[in-house]
């Protein structure tokens, strides 16, 4: 899979982004290396609904402790409830 540089969601910090495989580009992989983030997994809807400072600190506090656990966090959006979705993935 190609890998190019995009803003991070979360602390919009240059990083390597990707497709998730046979998601057909509705999830992307952020390689952040930035230290008050970490590696994540974000929806195209949850990344348009990510506008809100406090959530974002939020979900990068989540994602940086992920980091040090050696985990991925994965961001998905619920339309009807309004609310972000938050996995943790091994």
């Amino acid at each position: 899979m190609k890998e190019a540089l995009q803003r991070c969601p979360l602390c919009t910090t240059m990083t390597e982004a990707s497709a998730r495989p046979r998601s057909y580009g509705q999830w992307m992989r952020y390689q952040c290396r930035n230290d008050d983030c970490g590696p994540t997994e974000i929806s195209t809807k949850a990344r348009s609904h990510l506008r809100r400072g406090e959530r974002q600190a939020e979900l990068r506090s989540v994602a940086k402790s992920c980091r040090h656990n050696g985990a991925r966090l994965r961001i998905g959006y619920d339309g009807p409830t309004g609310e972000f979705q938050v996995e943790v993935v091994e």
